[in-house]
């Protein structure tokens, strides 16, 4: 079995999408894992008082959908992520459908390196993460044991 692709095998311009809807179970799971237990993700006394008004999802939760095209979509298994960054320009509540959506933006054949852009998007159209990655790809022949 052969897992991943070369970098001959990417080219600029390549796209793909999902949508994934967040839980307030996701961001405790999060927080219980990374130790953040910031109240603007569940203190509903402290947001009310705050811009958001209400709880928000993990920041790293949206951000990190970003791995999610790197490693299982796009490029893919066999990529290795080397670089992630991500600005928040909204807040995402519990029960917003994102839309994810990522666009290779350089291939470099030399270094072997993939760069690529992602947008998220609420069910209103508006952009609420902005992030870029790089990444080495990799095709290997595995056993399938």
């Amino acid at each position: 079995m052969i897992i991943g692709r070369t970098i001959e095998e990417y080219k600029v311009g390549m796209k793909a999408e999902f949508t994934h809807t967040f839980t307030q179970e996701e961001t405790e799971t999060m927080a219980d894992l990374i130790g953040d237990h910031n109240p603007f993700h569940y203190e509903c006394e402290f947001v009310k008082k705050t811009r958001f008004k209400k709880p928000i999802v993990h920041g790293l939760l949206v951000g990190g959908m970003i791995s999610h095209f790197g490693g299982d979509l796009f490029p893919g298994p066999g990529c290795l992520a080397e670089t992630i960054s991500f600005k928040f320009v909204q807040p995402v509540y519990f029960g917003d459908v994102i839309r994810a959506v990522a666009e290779i933006t350089e291939v470099d054949k030399v270094q072997n390196r993939l760069a690529f852009k992602m947008d998220c998007y609420n069910e209103k159209g508006e952009r609420v993460v902005e992030g870029y990655a790089t990444c080495i790809p990799y095709k290997i022949e595995v056993s399938e044991d």
